[in-house]
């Protein structure tokens, strides 16, 4: 009998909050664990409630949620260690993969990646009573797709988890294809277990990674699932459910959101835009995904929005993950 592979889900700035997070393990599964979106440490200052709220096991029962943190501040990244031990965590992870420019462009996220140095004395003073595990994601470089091998050399000194690998430089952003030579390259040398990250979209794609990259511990799935979120059950082999099993599933996904941040979110507006904000993803489930987005984006009350998402649940759903419209992560 074949093995499941163990899948994660990736972290997507602004989507895969703890109500998302919850929503999806009760409605879906197919995932292990999550990645937290990340936590931007601001120097010398403690986390907000909010941050700590967002990744506290106890908002993440459905689904083992590891905090992510991004910061090039030994001191700061040492504390908020603490802080997440405190707050009931025993992993980490550390963002280095965030290709945007604002951050990469400050020595941040991916933007360390050409620094090996200061790599290096980050992890030695965090690491050195570091209270928690540490794991790393990261790109093959800032702008040299080569960077990852000298990257990987400091890494396979420390005591890490995992590392986690997207394979494109930073400067691609999500464009052009994974570099899977890389890939294979990176996981050869990696003395860490090694989890893949990219372009996994469909069944038929997902296969040939798992043949050409053979010794892969997890694979991190972000926005093939949330375009279509049957796609990690089918990738541990499942059958596909009927249409109108899929129908009710991703209805009482949504209907779950909405009772989630009227939980979490204070005030009408608030939620709606919320909501709003989830149907780019939410809505390539459906066949015709302009048409369902348009009318929920032209809501403004909630009342507007829930006949919208009534008109939407009434169309027809996208039957194949592999057409091509799920975004790369």
């Amino acid at each position: 009998m074949a093995v499941k592979p163990v899948l994660v889900m990736a972290p997507i700035r602004g989507v895969t909050d703890a109500v998302y997070r919850d929503a999806w393990a009760r409605s879906f599964g197919g995932f292990a664990r999550a990645v937290a979106p990340f936590i931007q440490l601001r120097q010398g200052q403690p986390l907000r409630p909010g941050e700590l709220r967002q990744v506290s096991p106890g908002n993440n029962s459905s689904l083992i949620t590891v905090p992510q943190v991004l910061t090039h501040h030994a001191l700061t990244f040492a504390a908020a260690l603490r802080e997440l031990h405190a707050a009931g965590h025993t992993e980490v992870n550390w963002n280095l993969g965030c290709p945007y420019p604002m951050v990469a462009k400050r020595g941040r996220g991916a933007g360390l990646l050409p620094h090996t140095d200061r790599l290096d004395a980050i992890l030695a003073q965090v690491l050195a009573d570091a209270p928690v595990r540490l794991s790393v994601k990261l790109r093959l470089g800032y702008r040299d797709p080569d960077e990852v091998l000298a990257v990987l050399a400091v890494l396979n000194r420390y005591p890490l988890t995992e590392v986690i690998l997207h394979p494109r430089t930073a400067t691609q952003m999500y464009g052009g294809d994974v570099d899977l030579a890389r890939a294979a390259q990176a996981l050869a040398v990696c003395r860490h277990p090694f989890i893949y990250n990219g372009d996994i979209t469909s069944l038929e794609g997902f296969n040939e990674r798992r043949r050409q990259l053979p010794g892969v511990a997890a694979w991190m799935v972000g926005r093939g699932a949330l375009a279509w979120p049957f796609l990690p059950a089918l990738l541990q082999g499942e059958v596909l459910p009927s249409a109108e099993t899929r129908r009710q599933r991703l209805r009482e996904f949504h209907d779950r959101l909405v009772a989630g941040y009227a939980e979490w979110l204070s005030g009408p507006r608030h939620r709606l835009d919320k909501l709003k904000e989830q149907w780019g993803y939410l809505a390539l489930a459906f066949a015709d995904p302009r048409q369902a987005l348009t009318r929920i984006q032209r809501s403004d009350t909630l009342n507007a929005y829930e006949d919208a998402v009534a008109w939407a649940f009434d169309q027809a759903l996208r039957s194949d993950p592999t057409d091509g419209t799920a975004q790369r992560r």
